[in-house]
């Protein structure tokens, strides 16, 4: 069985129904189980988060902190979002990673509040590695409100990236900011939610659609999309394949809250084939 490794804070999630697990490592772990992969997260956390109970079949390695990152999650009438910090773990600790971890098949740095320090793929023998990039784009105030920051140190922390997750919402020009990351990176993986993505490399650009749904909740939709994209491109190297399987999963995400509405394969799969119909016809039976 194939292994995926996720590194970064799981995180709570404020809701009005209370708190929700979050984080991106959380949510890709999850993603990558569904899909069949063997999952593992390396994190630093509080006493709160009890991982047998939160990611049954995750295997977790954990860095234990006086808290866990928190954070309060607010969306607009047009998606955008607004958060707030209101606690911070510590920085990630790479040497908890035991050897038998340090050679897994995908790899996905994925930091929500910059704790990721002294910690690129180039320490690990990885397949195929991402990276989220709105951990490192967070600049978070002392009223622990998130706004957007310059990467200066893409270039250190990218060292072995294959691919870069951004979303539009990440910076205020993003389109530019995804050509400058293709300094860095070979490929950067523009997402637009419900609109699709543009994944750009250093040959070209292609645009992706997406598979529009109903959204409940688009928290963590970004994670799902990284998690399954590495996944699929691990096992078909063909990246438009890998970004039109992830937006499929990414679309099962937004349809609950948290990650409540997870795809397996074979759903994934399933959407898969409506949105190639709904390319085609411009609608499809659910």
């Amino acid at each position: 069985m194939p292994r995926f490794l996720a590194i970064g804070h799981v995180t709570r999630d404020q809701r009005p129904g209370g708190d929700v697990l979050g984080g991106s490592a959380a949510y890709s772990a999850l993603t990558a189980q569904k899909l069949g992969w063997e999952t593992a997260v390396l994190t630093a956390a509080g006493p709160d988060f009890e991982p047998e109970r939160e990611l049954p079949g995750v295997t977790v390695f954990l860095q234990r902190a006086r808290t866990t990152t928190r954070f309060v999650n607010t969306y607009d009438e047009d998606g955008r979002r607004r958060q707030v910090v209101t606690a911070r773990a510590d920085d990630i600790d790479l040497s908890i990673l035991p050897d038998d971890w340090r050679r897994p098949d995908a790899l996905l740095l994925c930091p929500v509040a910059r704790e990721m320090d002294g910690v690129s793929a180039s320490a690990l023998e990885a397949g195929a590695v991402g990276a989220v990039a709105q951990g490192w784009l967070r600049e978070i105030g002392e009223d622990g409100d998130v706004s957007a920051r310059e990467w200066t140190g893409a270039g250190r922390e990218l060292l072995g990236v294959h691919v870069v997750f951004l979303s539009e919402q990440d910076l205020p020009e993003a389109e530019i900011g995804a050509r400058d990351l293709l300094t860095h990176v070979p490929m950067v993986a523009l997402t637009r939610g419900w609109r699709g993505l543009t994944l750009l490399a250093r040959q070209g650009e292609q645009e992706i659609p997406s598979l529009p749904r109903t959204e409940s909740d688009p928290t963590g939709a970004g994670d799902v999309f990284a998690a399954a994209f590495l996944v699929r491109y691990h096992e078909t190297g063909d990246p438009p394949d890998a970004a039109a399987f992830a937006a499929c999963a990414a679309s099962c995400a937004v349809e609950g809250v948290g990650a409540s509405s997870l795809g397996d394969r074979e759903e994934v799969l399933r959407r898969l084939e409506m949105r190639e119909r709904f390319l085609v016809e411009g609608e499809w039976d659910e």
